[in-house]
């Protein structure tokens, strides 16, 4: 019993003289990771992620760290394969978290987009009333829910420290990028250097965006059937793979325990990740 309790042991032990050295250590270990968690900064404030990048980079070590040890617990493989699968790991967690933030970064951008139209045939009604442009945003801040309501404070806060109004949205179309918005940008400061009724090319370019989103659905509907099999062709392996594991212990061995069956796993896995990416491409298109 003694034997069979010792390896437990001793991974305890590591972890938890590695989570000694982390609290120990923290203040300088953040220092450190400072000046590579730069690439981070941009990415996190246009998800309106709530957490710094230093502690995302340590996240990302600890997603990668933890389930190695596990592994390595379990399946006790030899120096140079443990090395290799830490790498697997960390290459998984950092591009699973870099996908991650991509996807909330899509996500709150399809969303600024949604209320975009309304949000410029709000400012154009603001503006057909006498009302000035800054006026205008103050009214979007104050009728319309987030993220539009944060994206348009910020511009609003720019302006109060001194940038113009016209660096101010140019600024809001770099961290939102979509071409309705930077068609948008383009017309108030073009209007603003050739004059003209910016009410009426707001309320224009309301209409415009609203007949591309509906081109939009139509796309999404037609690319229906090429979505759906993309989650069912990547479910199948899964499934089957969860067949292998519960009901076929020898097979399961295999896979798990021998080097051969290991190369297969990350054979499946990289065909799975490229079958995935391609069939996204092949249902994806701009409008």
């Amino acid at each position: 019993m003694i034997l069979t309790l010792e390896p437990l042991a001793v991974f305890l032990g590591v972890v938890g003289a590695v989570g000694l050295c982390l609290f120990a250590f923290w203040e300088r270990i953040v220092t450190f990771l400072g000046r590579w968690t730069e690439p981070y900064r941009a990415g996190l404030e246009r998800a309106a992620i709530p957490i710094k990048s230093e502690e995302l980079v340590i996240g990302i070590l600890g997603v990668a760290v933890v389930p190695w040890g596990i592994v390595m617990f379990l399946m006790r493989p030899e120096p140079v394969p443990g090395a290799l699968i830490l790498l697997a790991f960390l290459l998984v967690a950092f591009y699973g978290c870099r996908g991650w933030i991509n996807m909330k970064i899509a996500n709150r951008l399809t969303a600024f987009n949604a209320q975009l139209e309304l949000s410029l045939r709000l400012i154009a009604g603001a503006l057909r009333v006498g009302m000035g442009l800054r006026q205008a945003l103050v009214m979007v801040v104050t009728d319309m829910p987030d993220p539009a309501r944060v994206e348009f404070t910020r511009v609003l806060s720019q302006t109060t420290i001194g940038v113009s109004i016209y660096d101010a949205l140019d600024q809001l179309s770099l961290r939102m990028p979509s071409s309705e918005l930077t068609m948008m940008t383009r017309a108030i400061r073009v209007q603003s250097q050739t004059g003209g009724n910016l009410g009426k090319v707001l309320e224009n370019l309301a209409e415009t965006i609203k007949q591309r989103r509906r081109i939009a659905r139509k796309v999404r509907a037609l690319t229906s059937e090429a979505t759906a099999s993309k989650y069912i062709i990547t479910a199948l392996p899964v499934a089957v793979g969860g067949f292998i594991v519960g009901f076929e212990p020898d097979m399961r061995d295999g896979l798990f325990y021998t080097p051969v069956g290991h190369i297969c796993l990350m054979i499946v896995a990289g065909l799975l990740g490229t079958g995935w990416w391609l069939f996204g491409r092949i249902s994806r298109f701009d409008v």
